[in-house]
């Protein structure tokens, strides 16, 4: 029997301070939004029904491959939430088919690196969580400065909103997999190690995607311009 995943008081918390700053800026951003933004709220309200049943623990023939596969399909629904200039889908370009091309060397090594840390730790939910925040924080402090830009300006006290926001949506495509499966499924045979803490965990987020976008941003992402001839 799938076992129960736990729901502590801090994994609330950053959801409802990440759902209202949500709500927050769908009330007050006059900025360009995707038609298909309301997919990201289907996403909450999956992983909401799930945590409230301890998770939905599905037993599948491939978990491994399953997580991968969730964890893209979560993670593409997202990017359709995207749009750059009004003219396409997707956050990474104007272009619809560009921005999902470009998408891939981003999304898939995520995946990867994500399965890798929850079969050697032995992670549920609560830890990929942990995991989604260091993700999330090299888009927030490095590669766009959103979040840096913010705790530097008169609007600060809304920093802490924000991380739980940018937490939240990596959390659709990092943690919420964790929800559907039955995350003991993926763990690897050896002994049960000593659980991570939450700095470690959210440390090796940030590790992890920080040179998973170095890699995207110096060699894999130009390749995949050049091989499918995408326009600038």
């Amino acid at each position: 029997m799938p076992l129960r995943q736990p729901r502590p008081l801090w994994l609330c918390l950053c959801i409802a301070a990440g759902l209202g700053f949500l709500t927050l800026s769908m009330t007050q951003d006059e900025g360009l939004v995707s038609p298909l933004w309301w997919a990201e709220l289907v996403l909450y309200v999956v992983m909401i029904a799930g945590l409230a049943c301890g998770g939905f623990g599905l037993t599948v023939p491939a978990p491994m491959r399953a997580f991968v596969g969730l964890s893209w399909t979560f993670g593409m629904v997202y990017e359709l939430t995207l749009t750059v200039d009004g003219t396409g889908y997707g956050g990474m370009h104007r272009d619809t088919v560009a921005s999902f091309v470009l998408a891939q060397g981003d999304y898939i090594p995520i995946a990867l690196a994500t399965l890798w840390m929850v079969r050697r730790w032995h992670l549920g939910f609560a830890g990929a969580f942990l995991i989604s925040c260091g993700k999330s924080l090299t888009e927030g402090l490095v590669f766009t400065g959103v979040l840096t830009n913010t705790v530097l300006s008169p609007a600060w006290p809304y920093a802490p909103l924000m991380l739980a926001y940018y937490t939240l949506a990596y959390a659709n495509f990092v943690a919420l997999p964790l929800l559907v499966l039955a995350p003991e499924t993926l763990w690897d045979r050896h002994p049960a190690p000593r659980p991570k803490g939450p700095l470690t965990l959210i440390a090796a987020g940030f590790a992890a995607a920080f040179a998973i976008r170095l890699i995207w941003g110096l060699g894999l992402g130009p390749a995949l311009g050049w091989a499918f001839d995408l326009p600038p």
